[in-house]
C-alpha cells in the first residue's frame, strides 16, 4: 500500500467486497468494533498490528490486496478458488 490512508480505504473495500458487519470483521479478527469503526474512519491512535489484524483476517476470507499502479490507486479483489 502507499500510505496508511489508501489501507485504511482498501480495508473498507474489502469490507464491502465480502459483505461483512463491522461486528463480523471485528470477531474474525479478535479486535474490538470500536476499532473497526476507529480503523475505518481514519481516526487518530490506530495501532497497527489491530490494522494488520484486519488485513490477516480479510486474507483469511479470501481477499487480496493489490498494490496501486501509475494508472490507479490500490484495490482488493477476491482470490479465485481453484475448480480442479
Amino acid at each position: 500500500m502507499d500510505s496508511i490512508s489508501d489501507t485504511l480505504r482498501a480495508l473498507r473495500a474489502a469490507r464491502a467486497l465480502l459483505n461483512l458487519s463491522q461486528e463480523q470483521v471485528a470477531e474474525r479478527a479478535g479486535v474490538s468494533r470500536r476499532t473497526v469503526v476507529r480503523i475505518e474512519s481514519g481516526g487518530k491512535g490506530i495501532a497497527l498490528d489491530a490494522v494488520e489484524k484486519l488485513r490477516l483476517a480479510f486474507e483469511k476470507e479470501g481477499v487480496e490486496f493489490l498494490p496501486s499502479t501509475p494508472e490507479r490507486g490500490p484495490g482488493v479483489a477476491l482470490r479465485r478458488q481453484n475448480l480442479l
